[in-house]
């Protein structure tokens, strides 16, 4: 029978990571951060496939476009870069934000990107023209993440602010606000059942009851603050990454935890785990952060 456990680790980038996306593959996904490289991985023979595109500064997002065969690059100073990777060079930057692009959304139904920034304001872009189609200033602190749900026509944004913000989908049109009692909102996530789960500042993490818009329920989920939240295609389990250096799995529907990554008996990571990506590739775990190496962890 399977276990938790380490896969392997990947080692290559000189520097903190911030950033995974998959790739054409699924057994393939592209990783970026402070060393300015965005390198291509395989996973099933646990190498570095090539870099394909280094960046004048830090990347902090990345996500992929599979129709248009692009890779968008976000970057420190608020640019996003659009790579052909079949002519493996760029075909557009787009700017108009003037801090960190924390995250990349592509809203497949409606042929939509959304940008959030470390500057307080989100941009909408329509795909494949990439022309703007809004750009909104919400708060004077970091937009972090956005995510989506569909069969509630919804858009939900994690602000610096201590509050979640949402819209919807369908015309962009402001919804409604929740407060998470000033503390900051790093993460935002809906999971199955449409229900929707955060990660703040403080380590906690919380579930929001959408039939009322109200805080359902906040757990200490870490010791330090909840940097990600994903889900793979077993619906019954999330993971969490914090600064604590620990990645936890969750069984998502009495919100315990199964397992935690965490010290030398786990090999786990050494500083701030980032960022988490959950492969198609016999559902292995992907994690990253801020000692620059990426871990592939067996989930059973």
């Amino acid at each position: 029978m399977k276990e938790f456990k380490l896969k392997s680790s990947l080692e290559g980038h000189q520097g903190a990571l911030y950033a995974m996306c998959h790739a054409e593959n699924e057994h393939q996904f592209y990783s970026a951060g402070a060393d300015h490289k965005v390198v291509l991985w395989d996973i099933s023979s646990q190498k570095p496939v090539k870099v394909v595109a280094k960046s004048a500064t830090t990347v902090i997002s990345l996500a992929y476009l599979r129709n248009e065969n692009l890779l968008l690059i976000g970057q420190v100073e608020g640019g996003l870069h659009l790579i052909d990777l079949a002519a493996g060079a760029e075909i557009k930057y787009l700017k108009i934000h003037k801090g960190y692009i924390f995250d990349i959304f592509f809203i497949a139904s409606k042929n939509e990107l959304v940008l959030c920034s470390g500057d307080g304001s989100f941009s909408v872009w329509s795909v494949p023209t990439f022309k703007l189609l809004l750009h909104e200033q919400v708060c004077s602190k970091k937009i972090r993440s956005v995510d989506v749900c569909l069969e509630r026509n919804e858009v939900c944004f994690a602000l610096g602010t201590g509050e979640i913000l949402f819209y919807n989908l369908n015309d962009w049109t402001k919804k409604l606000s929740i407060d998470n009692e000033g503390v900051p909102v790093n993460k935002v996530k809906y999971i199955a059942n449409q229900r929707l789960l955060f990660g703040d500042k403080n380590a906690h993490l919380g579930e929001i009851d959408l039939g009322v818009f109200k805080v359902a329920n906040k757990i200490p989920g870490h010791n330090w603050a909840i940097y990600d939240i994903s889900q793979g295609k077993d619906k019954s389990i999330f993971a969490t990454a914090s600064r604590d250096k620990t990645v936890k799995i969750w069984n998502a529907e009495e919100m315990k935890v199964l397992k935690r990554f965490e010290g030398m008996k786990d090999l786990a990571h050494t500083h701030s785990v980032n960022k988490l990506l959950w492969s198609k590739f016999e559902n292995n775990l992907l994690s990253t952060g801020d000692d620059g190496k990426i871990k592939i962890w067996q989930i059973p």
